[in-house]
C-alpha cells in the first residue's frame, strides 16, 4: 500500500507523539516502516527527542534524501558520527533540504581520529616515561658509551636493522565531509546547543563553508561564542543569538552582515546579557545594519541611558528617528518590531520606534511577548509572571485582549509541561484570566486539561496544586469535569496524601471532591470511592479532631461521605469498614452542638440504615440514644431531626428481633419517631434532594412498623406539597400509587397515616390524564 503523504505524515506525528509523552523510550525499530519512502513518503522529518540508532536514522534519511524540505534532530539520542560515516558510504545526498535543525555536533564535529592498524597510539595522556635507570637495566647504556665516538663498525656485518622485522600498515582513513555538504541547498539552519565548545569558529566555518545559500541562522544557547568572525562570508537576513552570553565580543562580526533584518540578541536573564558600553554596542548595529526591521533585545541593557564613556555620538547631533532609547536614535527608519522586555523600563518609554513591541509595559506588549516567546521557556516564565500581575492588578488601560492571553498561556504550560516554575507561573496567570473569558465547551476542556496535566505531572508543588485547586472551582463541578471524572478524582485523593498540611488546599479539594459527589450517578460515585477518598477524607477528618477542630475541611467532609454514600451500599460498606462509625461518635461527642455537622453525619448514617445487609451495624445502644435524642432538634429546621426519625425509621422496620440485642425499647422508639413527626410542618421547604422514593416506599406496607409507615407517607405528602413538580412524578413512576391506595384502604392503618396517604394521592395528576 502507497500512502498519500498527508496521511503518512499524520501517521508520523501521531508515533512521534507517543515517544515524546512516553516515559520508556520507545523501541527505535517502531520507525522502521517509515524507511520505505515509496510506501510511507515524507517531506518533512521531525525526529525531535527520538531515541534512535546511528543504522537506524542513516536508513531513514537515505530512504528520503530526495524527498524531504525539513529535517529537525533537535535532542536526538543514541547516535554517533558512525551516522556521519555510513551515510558517506552510501553517498546520500538532500538536493531539496532547506531547512535543518540539529542538537547533536556529532554530525557535525569532525571524528575524534582512530587507531590505525599497526600504528602505535599517538593519545599523549597515559604515556609511559623511561628514565635513565630502564637503560641501565637493559645494559644498553654501555653500548650508548661505546658508539659515541662514532658510526660502529661490528664485525657482525648482516646484522639486520633493529625494525626490519616489523611490518608497518598504514591506512589512510578519509574522513567524512561534514553533514552540511549534503545538503547545500539549506537557507535555514537551527544549531541551538548547551554543550560548550573549545573553537567555535572553527566548527562553525567547517559547517557553513557549504551553505551558499544561507539566510536564517540560530545558534541559541551556546555559552561560548568567541568574536563569531565564521558568519563573514554569510549573506543572512536572520541571525538568532537567544541566550548566548558576552555577545559583545560579537558585535564587529554581527555588523558585517549588512542584509541583516531580524537580529535576536535576547536573554533569559539580565546577567548575561550586560554590554561594557551598551550605547555605543545599539548604535553600531544599528548604523551599519540598514536593512534591519526587527530587533530583540529584551533582558540586555542596551537600551541603556549614555553616560560620559558611552556617548557614540555628540548629544547636538540629531537622528534619523525620534526615540527614548538613545542607541536608536540613528535607525534609518522605524523597526516592525523591538523586543524590549526585562530592560528595566525601556518598554515604559513615550517615544519607541516600533511599530510592535514585546515588554512589561501594557497588555499589547504582554501579549507580543507571549507569542514572541512561547519556545523559550525560561523567557516565557518571567513573561507569565507579568502576565499574572497585569491581569491581577489591572493598567492604567482597560483590558481587552483575555481570550487571547488565555489561549497562549494555555499553549505555554502545554508546551512546556515538564518546567514546575513556568507551570506555576502560567497557572497563577490562568486563575486571573478565565474569570473575564466567557470560554465555550472546547476551551473549557482544554483548560481544565492543562490543569490536571499540570497538578498531575507537579504534584510536589505545594503552589502549583493549589493555583490548579483553585482555578478548577471556577468551573461548574461536576458537569464541566464529566470528560476526565476519574483523572480528577485520583488527583485530588493523590493531594489529600501529599499536602494534607496545607489548610487552604485541603478545603479546596474537599469542596471539589463534595462537589465532584454531587448529581453524579452510582457508577462515578463507586468509582471515587476506589480511587481511597472516602478513607482520605476520613483521615481529614480524624486530623482535625485531634486538634479539636470543627471547620469547613471537617463540614465539607461529612458533607462529602453523604453523598458519595447515597444509594451506594458499596461505599457505604467501605465507610464502615474505615471505622467510620466509630468516628461519627467520636465527632458527635466532641461537636454535638455543630448543627451543619451533625446534619450532614446523619444524611450519611441515613444512607447507611437503607442498606439492608449494613443497617444491623446501627444496631447498638449508644448509637440509638444518639439518634432518638436528636429527634427533638428542631430549633432551625427539621433537617436533623428529620433524618434522625427516617434512620430510625430504618432500623425499626427490621422487626422485633433485630432488637433484641439491645436495652432500648423499640416500641418507645417508634413511639418518639412517631411524636417528633407529628410536630414537624408539612409545608417545611427542605435542602435535600431525592432520586429515587424507593427507599421510603419501601417501608409503607409494613404494618408491623407503624412508625416506619409514618415518618415515610410525611416524607412523601412534605415532598410533593413542597415540590409537586418534581417528585410526584417519582411516585407514579416507582410504583407508590398503590401502596398509598393499599394504606387508606386497609383497617390496620392508622387514622393519621391514612390522611396523609390521602394527601398524596390528591396531589398526583388523575389518572386519566396520566393516560393522555
Amino acid at each position: 500500500m502507497h500512502l498519500p503523504l498527508p496521511i503518512s505524515h499524520s501517521l508520523f506525528d501521531k508515533k512521534k507523539e507517543e515517544w515524546q509523552r512516553s516515559v520508556q523510550p520507545m523501541a527505535a525499530e517502531a520507525l522502521r516502516a517509515w524507511c520505505d519512502s515509496s510506501r510511507l513518503p515524507l517531506a518533512h522529518l521531525d525526529l525531535t527527542g527520538a531515541d534512535l540508532t546511528d543504522s537506524l536514522l542513516a536508513d531513514l534519511l537515505e530512504a528520503h534524501q530526495n524527498g524531504i524540505t525539513q529535517l529537525d534532530l533537535t535532542n536526538v539520542k543514541g547516535i554517533s558520527d558512525e551516522t556521519n560515516t555510513l551515510l558517506d558510504q552510501r553517498n546520500v545526498k538532500f538536493p531539496n533540504l532547506r531547512s535543518l535543525k540539529m542538537t547533536s555536533m556529532e554530525l557535525l564535529s569532525r571524528p575524534p581520529p582512530r587507531r590505525k592498524n599497526g600504528v602505535a597510539s599517538m593519545d599523549t595522556r597515559n604515556i609511559p616515561v623511561l628514565g635513565e635507570e630502564d637503560l641501565e637495566d637493559a645494559g644498553g647504556l654501555d653500548q650508548m658509551r661505546e658508539n659515541r665516538g662514532g658510526p660502529s663498525h661490528s664485525t657482525h656485518s648482516n646484522q639486520q636493522p633493529i625494525f626490519e622485522g616489523l611490518k608497518i600498515v598504514e591506512e589512510e582513513e578519509r574522513e567524512p565531509p561534514v553533514f552540511t555538504s549534503r545538503c547545500p541547498g539549506v537557507t535555514a539552519l537551527a544549531l541551538p546547543k548547551v554543550d560548550e565548545e573549545n573553537s567555535p569558529n572553527d566548527l562553525l566555518r567547517r559547517v557553513f563553508e557549504p551553505l551558499k545559500d544561507l539566510r536564517i541562522l540560530d545558534l541559541s544557547y551556546w555559552n561560548r561564542m568567541e568574536d563569531l568572525r565564521c558568519v563573514h562570508p554569510l549573506q543572512l537576513t536572520t541571525l538568532i543569538l537567544f541566550d548566548v552570553p558576552d555577545l559583545y565580543r560579537t558585535i564587529d562580526s554581527i555588523i558585517t552582515l549588512t542584509e541583516l533584518r531580524f537580529l535576536d540578541l535576547s536573554q533569559s536573564s539580565r546577567d548575561t546579557g550586560l554590554y561594557p558600553r551598551p550605547v555605543t554596542a545599539l548604535h553600531k548595529l544599528v548604523t551599519n545594519l540598514k536593512q534591519l526591521t526587527c530587533l530583540d533585545i529584551s533582558s540586555t541593557n542596551l537600551a541603556a541611558q549614555p553616560s560620559p564613556k558611552d556617548w557614540p555620538v555628540r548629544p547636538d547631533i540629531q537622528g534619523n528617528v525620534r526615540s527614548d532609547i538613545v542607541g536608536l536614535r540613528f535607525l534609518s527608519k522605524p523597526l516592525d518590531f523591538i523586543g524590549l522586555f526585562n530592560c528595566e523600563n525601556a518598554s515604559h518609554f513615550g517615544e519607541i520606534p516600533a511599530k510592535h513591541i514585546s515588554g512589561d509595559a501594557n497588555e499589547d506588549q504582554v501579549i507580543m511577548a507571549l507569542q514572541m516567546y512561547k519556545d523559550r521557556a525560561g523567557l516565557l516564565q518571567s513573561v507569565l509572571n507579568e502576565s499574572y500581575q497585569l491581569y491581577r492588578f489591572g493598567n492604567s488601560n482597560p483590558l481587552v485582549r483575555h481570550t487571547e492571553a488565555l489561549h497562549l498561556v494555555l499553549n505555554a504550560m502545554q508546551n512546556h509541561l515538564e518546567d514546575s516554575t513556568l507551570q506555576i507561573a502560567g497557572s497563577a496567570s490562568l486563575f486571573y484570566i478565565i474569570r473575564k473569558v466567557a470560554m465555550n465547551r472546547d476551551t473549557k476542556k482544554r483548560v481544565v486539561s492543562a490543569l490536571l496535566s499540570g497538578m498531575e505531572t507537579h504534584m510536589e508543588e505545594q503552589v502549583m496544586v493549589r493555583n490548579c485547586c483553585l482555578s478548577l472551582c471556577q468551573f461548574e463541578i461536576p458537569q464541566e469535569i464529566l470528560f476526565d471524572y476519574s483523572r480528577l478524582a485520583i488527583l485530588l485523593v493523590t493531594v489529600l496524601q501529599h499536602h494534607n498540611a496545607d489548610n487552604l488546599t485541603q478545603r479546596i479539594v474537599v469542596f471539589l471532591l463534595n462537589s465532584m459527589a454531587c448529581h453524579v450517578e452510582g457508577d462515578q460515585k463507586v468509582q471515587v470511592g476506589s480511587f481511597g477518598a472516602i478513607e482520605m477524607i476520613l483521615d481529614q477528618i480524624r486530623r482535625k479532631l485531634a486538634t479539636n477542630m470543627c471547620d469547613d475541611v471537617m463540614e465539607v467532609g461529612w458533607s462529602f461521605l453523604w453523598n458519595i454514600t447515597d444509594e451506594t451500599p458499596v461505599n457505604c460498606e467501605r465507610f464502615l469498614k474505615a471505622d467510620g462509625l466509630l468516628l461519627f461518635h467520636k465527632c458527635f461527642d466532641a461537636f454535638r452542638n455543630e448543627r451543619e455537622l451533625v446534619r450532614n453525619m446523619m444524611g450519611l448514617i441515613g444512607n447507611i440504615a437503607e442498606v439492608d445487609g449494613l443497617r444491623s451495624q446501627l444496631m447498638n445502644d449508644d448509637y440509638v440514644k444518639i439518634f432518638s435524642a436528636l429527634l427533638d432538634l428542631v430549633e432551625d429546621s427539621i433537617e436533623i431531626s428529620y433524618n434522625s426519625a427516617g434512620v430510625l425509621a430504618h432500623m425499626v422496620s427490621d422487626g422485633e428481633e433485630a432488637w433484641s440485642g439491645l436495652t432500648v425499647q423499640r416500641e418507645q422508639v417508634m413511639a418518639s419517631v412517631v411524636k417528633a413527626t407529628e410536630t414537624w410542618r408539612l409545608d417545611t421547604r427542605r435542602f435535600i434532594n431525592y432520586r429515587s422514593f424507593r427507599p421510603i416506599l419501601r417501608l409503607l406496607p409494613l404494618w408491623h412498623a407503624y412508625a416506619s409507615q409514618h415518618w415515610a407517607v410525611w416524607a412523601l405528602a412534605n415532598l410533593t406539597t413542597t415540590d409537586g413538580a418534581k417528585y410526584c412524578a417519582y411516585v407514579t413512576d416507582e410504583g407508590g400509587i398503590p401502596l398509598l391506595q393499599e394504606l387508606v384502604s386497609d383497617p390496620r392503618t392508622t387514622d393519621s397515616v391514612r390522611h396523609l396517604a390521602k394527601m398524596v394521592l390528591e396531589k398526583l395528576p388523575h389518572p386519566r390524564s396520566r393516560d393522555r
